[in-house]
């Protein structure tokens, strides 16, 4: 998700009002949720830890709408984006072990029939991959990838890298590589890139370099990558009012039908793996506990060395209005979800929602209500 777009929702969030005063704040947080839910979103939970302040975490909503079933706070949701940082943590540990570097060209590590499909391949390095300075196109970009993700089944089977990269082929590059940093053009390609990257250096699956690298030593047992999970969970079913050209087709090509009393659809019920696609582009699941687990890791260094944390550090921050954000947001049909560290407040906010389409209440008009009354101390 781009951050810019984000801070702009986010700055008239915080503008607006939140709940009453002589509640607790712990209310206030609850009171926040509680809203958005009854605003129409299916389900929400949130974490919230301020400087001086015990963790808050809470819930509102249900796990599944049809059954009315009961929502529980270590329910894995979708991240989409916010998988790009375990994605790049497991690239950052590679060069930490010195079996890669920033400066190596991404041709030394796919094979010939990929290469011939990336414009300036012998150019782009493995910095300007993580940084989105390649230039290269993003295959969710093209419209026949999304005709067969809605249309022909899929996001109702797991894809091959190598099966995305076919979207990119014949396609002209935004622009030439530049410095890493110094101009961006927001890619999933460049991840998927790197997923690759990652199982031809370590001989292994990019799920097991996930489980191996960051989920067991942090011990997230709730996080896990759709579509190639060997223990089968699943994630909260995904829902989304559809406004976009391809949502509104698919439900007439597929004859998909409104949940009675509502404008939602089940995403996850029309489509078993609705978000393995992204692989490592997006397609973590995971919960506020893990995800709490996980940022706190990210700020202390635990997972990187120095040079490699600066990296990553440059790589996820953003800067708006005096505030420092680190971390990422994630969104797609059926997703939201934010994972940030703000300073000089001290504050961590992750936010996961099974939804998307709602005009009223967003991402980001969340975020902006729990961060003033985080901040109003």
């Amino acid at each position: 998700m781009n951050l810019n777009v984000f801070f702009i929702f986010l700055a008239l969030a915080i503008s607006s009002t939140v709940p009453i005063h002589g509640q607790t704040t712990s209310d206030k947080y609850q009171a926040v949720i509680n809203d958005a839910h009854q605003n129409g979103l299916p389900a929400i939970v949130a974490l919230v830890k301020a400087q001086g302040e015990e963790v808050w975490k809470g819930k509102s909503g249900l796990r599944n709408l049809e059954n009315a079933t009961p929502l529980d706070i270590d329910q894995s949701f979708r991240l989409a984006s916010i998988s790009k940082i375990f994605t790049s943590v497991v690239i950052l540990q590679l060069i930490d072990e010195k079996k890669i570097a920033l400066t190596d060209t991404v041709s030394n590590y796919l094979d010939a029939v990929i290469q011939k499909k990336i414009p300036h391949v012998n150019n782009i390095t493995i910095h300007q991959l993580l940084s989105h300075s390649s230039g290269i196109y993003s295959f969710t970009e093209n419209n026949k990838f999304w005709k067969e993700c809605f249309y022909n089944g899929g996001m109702s089977r797991v894809w091959s890298p190598k099966e995305l990269i076919r979207y990119v082929e014949n396609k002209k590059p935004v622009h030439r590589p530049v410095a890493p940093n110094t101009e961006k053009f927001y890619s999933n390609t460049n991840y998927i890139l790197l997923g690759m990257i990652i199982q031809k250096i370590t001989n292994n699956s990019l799920s097991s370099e996930y489980q191996k690298r960051i989920f067991t030593p942090l011990n997230m047992k709730h996080t896990f990558l759709e579509g190639y999970d060997h223990q089968h969970r699943n994630s909260i079913d995904s829902y989304a009012i559809p406004n976009s050209f391809f949502l509104k087709s698919a439900m007439r090509k597929r004859g998909m039908k409104k949940i009675k009393g509502s404008k939602l659809i089940n995403l996850s019920r029309e489509y078993k793996l609705f978000n393995s696609w992204a692989w490592a582009a997006g397609g973590i699941s995971s919960t506020v506990n893990d995800l709490s687990s996980f940022l706190s890791a990210l700020r202390k260094g635990v997972l990187l060395k120095n040079d490699t944390q600066k990296i990553l550090s440059k790589l996820n921050s953003s800067h708006n209005k005096g505030i420092t954000y680190f971390g990422g947001t994630g969104g797609s049909d059926g997703i939201q979800a934010t994972m940030l560290h703000l300073m000089p407040s001290d504050i961590n906010i992750i936010i996961l929602i099974n939804s998307s389409g709602h005009k009223h209440v967003n991402l980001s008009s969340i975020f902006g209500k729990l961060f003033k009354i985080a901040s109003q101390k």
